[in-house]
């Protein structure tokens, strides 16, 4: 059943102290050690303050409100406040850590925002927003049981956090398993020149009509999270066979640039439209031979350790440093004989898809932790109103 509480407006029950924010000056703006707030939180320490004692500071960005961005939260002691958040006083009885700040961070107020061009909250509609205030001793009981809620759900999220770290380490270990045993199980090491061809020649192409449809991958198609091309677009052969980087069902796309390179952007391409694709220059192509498994090349050059190798050598100025292809022909790959190979590979295929499948739920279930406490304080002061 619905609680009726009684509501008072803002302006009744704090006072607020907008004339005294105001900006840091030159003047004041020394290396020291009290926070400058803003209207989101700390933005610098100072040598100098305007208040000392326990408010709540409200953010005035109108545009805000309503996106989830907005904020309200609590300071207490020395502190200069700029004019981009409003400073409450309350001076009735009220928790400011607790219900107050909890109020206004479940609250859309875009009734309450003036301005078209440059949307605020301003001083007079704050002072009208209306909050619903049940005895001290109430709002500490609900507080309580709300803060209560919230430590379960922190350390739901911290061992979430624990559980991503673990999932996300699977296939790296894996494969630092499976390419340490080479020299033991005294499998070939050839050089990634002899077991795949590298950028092969556009040539393939060139009797085909121009009109022959194919895939399109810009780099941004790429996941560096799945390895997979999460979208390709269909373009004709004549608009993409200029400019752009030629590849094959079955081929391996390495992302020779940085930062693409260094987070994982390698995949190998599949269901290209009449098995042909183009996409960008930023790629490398490598097209395994013959017994040897386009997969076992994609694990070779995905493997974190080879990864940290080719980063190391990147040539070029900072911020466009990438890959050179002389550098993948040289590198060192063992290569295990084919059956071995289709064995692995099967193993680490069934292991990266358990770790994709971990991380997902796990993104579900951060979202719906933040749900939840949301939910847990829509429902605390919704059900009082």
């Amino acid at each position: 059943m619905k609680t009726i509480c009684p509501t008072k407006k803002l302006g009744e029950i704090c006072d607020i102290l907008d004339s005294q924010r105001k900006p840091v000056t030159k003047k004041n703006r020394k290396p020291g050690t009290y926070p400058y707030y803003g209207a989101t939180g700390i933005q610098d320490y100072i040598a100098d303050y305007i208040f000392d004692e326990p408010l709540v500071l409200v953010g005035e960005d109108g545009a805000k409100w309503g996106t989830g961005e907005a904020t309200a939260y609590c300071v207490e002691g020395k502190c200069w406040v700029n004019n981009h958040a409003h400073v409450l006083r309350p001076h009735r009885d009220i928790l400011l850590d607790g219900w107050l700040v909890y109020f206004f961070n479940i609250s859309d107020l875009s009734e309450y925002i003036t301005g078209l061009t440059v949307k605020k909250l301003n001083q007079e509609k704050l002072r009208s927003i209306e909050i619903p205030l049940p005895p001290l001793e109430i709002q500490k009981k609900i507080v309580g049981k709300i803060e209560g809620l919230f430590a379960k759900i922190d350390e739901a999220s911290r061992l979430r956090a624990e559980s991503i770290s673990t999932s996300s380490a699977l296939l790296p270990s894996a494969l630092h398993h499976v390419f340490s045993r080479a020299e033991k199980e005294g499998w070939e090491v050839k050089t990634l020149d002899d077991v795949a061809e590298i950028n092969p020649s556009k040539k393939e192409v060139v009797e085909l009509s121009p009109d022959t449809e194919v895939s399109f991958v810009p780099m941004s198609a790429v996941s560096e999270t799945t390895q997979s091309i999460e979208r390709q677009e269909i373009r004709k052969l004549e608009e993409v066979k200029k400019g752009y980087t030629y590849f094959k069902e079955g081929d391996v796309l390495f992302a020779k640039i940085t930062p693409c390179m260094e987070n994982g952007k390698i995949v190998v391409a599949e269901n290209l439209k009449n098995g042909i694709g183009f996409g960008s220059t930023e790629f490398h192509v490598l097209r395994a031979k013959e017994k040897v498994l386009p997969a076992w090349v994609f694990y070779f050059l995905w493997n974190p350790e080879f990864r940290k190798e080719a980063e190391e050598n990147m040539t070029g100025t900072a911020g466009q440093q990438r890959v050179p292809s002389d550098f993948l022909k040289k590198s060192n790959i063992p290569l295990p004989p084919f059956a071995e190979q289709k064995k692995i590979v099967a193993y680490l295929d069934g292991l990266s898809q358990k770790s994709r499948s971990l991380q997902e739920l796990q993104k579900q279930t951060a979202d719906d932790l933040s749900a939840l406490k949301q939910s847990i304080l829509h429902q605390a002061f919704c059900g009082m109103m």
